[in-house]
């Protein structure tokens, strides 16, 4: 099953998925490439299969991506690869964070194929702005970053369940709540 967990920057999506992943065997990630630089904590294929922008490029050409966006001058691409493995194994939730644009096209591409879930993750932006400065980015980077807020969260209603992360304990528990409920139907 695949699981689309999408929100505003600096919202904490990657840090709910590893700790979902860090609690439950069936999640993992659902690999896709980006050009964006590797963080310390990040090893190749979880979150992202970091490749050069030429590499990038030369597997869009080969069409080996479903989609691919350009955020905040980095490219992020969704392999039909990671998408096949997701639709074949039902019993593991392919955890990915995916924009609000890929959330509409990979749901309708889901459809009658496999089982999709959407998650988007929000806070206050006095939260979200102060989490982007705590990790390294200058203001001028952490408002860029935030200039999608208000676009972003136009796009709520397309989502399954809307869970606004303030406390990561309490948002973990709502996911995996979420995860438990998909499993059983």
């Amino acid at each position: 099953m695949l699981v689309i967990i999408s929100g505003v920057s600096g919202v904490g999506k990657n840090t709910v998925i590893s700790e979902i992943m860090n609690r439950r065997d069936n999640v993992k990630f659902f690999n896709s490439g980006t050009t964006r630089e590797r963080r310390p904590f990040e090893k190749d294929g979880e979150p992202y299969i970091f490749m050069s922008k030429d590499e990038f490029l030369k597997r869009q050409k080969n069409e080996e991506f479903f989609e691919t966006q350009e955020v905040h001058g980095n490219f992020y691409g969704i392999l039909y690869k990671s998408l096949e493995e997701a639709i074949k194994n039902e019993k593991i939730f392919y955890v990915r964070d995916i924009d609000v644009y890929g959330n509409v096209r990979l749901k309708n591409y889901m459809n009658g194929k496999g089982r999709c879930l959407s998650i988007f993750l929000d806070a206050p932006d006095e939260v979200i702005k102060s989490r982007l400065i705590g990790r390294g980015e200058s203001e001028e980077r952490a408002n860029v970053r935030m200039s999608r807020a208000q676009m972003e969260r136009e796009h709520l209603h397309e989502y399954d369940y809307v869970i606004e992360n303030i406390d990561l304990e309490k948002t973990v528990s709502k996911v995996l709540d979420i995860f438990d409920e998909a499993k059983n139907q």
